[in-house]
């Protein structure tokens, strides 16, 4: 019987990890403006904002692997909420000895995260500095950080919300960008790299997914066409023009 209520408390704490994990997950990406989500991509490696957000989405996207990558180099740039994804990632397996390393990277002084808070943390403690706006309990990781993913989680729960048109498209589209890297690995860095094109393709569909967020409706042409908006490029070509329109109508179809 002690074995069995010892298993059962296992899976409770796991499960409940894990749903502390897509709470953070959402309020990490649903809380970055969409102009810093299209300016965070390079050629090839993330700031450790980025690559935070890049985990989170691929986390909610179901790509652990990636997401676990990204977190961790996030965290080694000194990221703390990174190090506190990775902390409820393992702990949500069941990795115990995991966690607890990473939960020491955050530089917190309180319990695991699924106790009851007690203490916080020591006043002027360093924190992570963004562009983006994090809930200020997950950029410092205090002690209150469990509580406050107890109360990030309800809604997921009770309103039955959408995520927005931004985060959907990137979770279609991330996953299998992201996974070209390890096709086409760089000995010197154990990542899943994008592909050559992934910065201009986020710019497009965080441009795409914003102007149907926000209800911009396309603008007809006289012969019945739709004008989609595009960046401003010198190069006005067909081949632009059928890129935007494609992501648009991905956006739409994965609606």
């Amino acid at each position: 019987m002690a074995g069995e209520s010892g298993a059962r408390s296992a899976d409770l704490l796991s499960e409940a990890a894990n749903q502390d994990l897509l709470a953070l997950c959402e309020a990490l990406v649903s809380r970055t403006p969409t102009s810093a989500l299209s300016g965070f991509v390079t050629e090839q490696l993330l700031d450790p904002d980025g690559a935070r957000v890049l985990g989170c989405i691929l986390q909610l996207a179901e790509s652990e692997d990636g997401a676990r990558s990204w977190w961790q180099y996030a965290s080694g740039a000194g990221d703390k909420a990174a190090s506190y994804c990775l902390y409820l990632h393992h702990l949500s397996l069941g990795e115990n000895d995991a966690a607890a390393w990473w939960y020491e990277q955050t530089q917190t002084d309180s319990c695991p995260a699924l106790s009851t808070p007690t203490k916080r943390s020591a006043p002027g403690q360093k924190e992570s500095q963004g562009s983006w706006t994090i809930p200020e309990t997950v950029r410092s990781v205090d002690t209150s950080t469990p509580t406050v993913l107890r109360v990030l989680r309800q809604p997921l729960h009770r309103s039955g919300r959408r995520r927005s048109e931004v985060v959907d498209a990137l979770m279609q589209y991330l996953p299998t960008a992201v996974a070209v890297g390890y096709v086409h690995d760089e000995p010197d860095v154990d990542l899943p790299l994008p592909g050559p094109d992934f910065a201009e393709q986020v710019g497009i569909l965080v441009a795409a997914a914003s102007s149907i967020s926000f209800g911009d409706k396309p603008r007809r042409r006289e012969g019945g066409g739709t004008h989609i908006r595009r960046r401003s490029t010198n190069d006005d070509s067909g081949e632009h023009q059928r890129t935007d329109e494609g992501a648009e109508s991905a956006v739409r179809g994965g609606r």
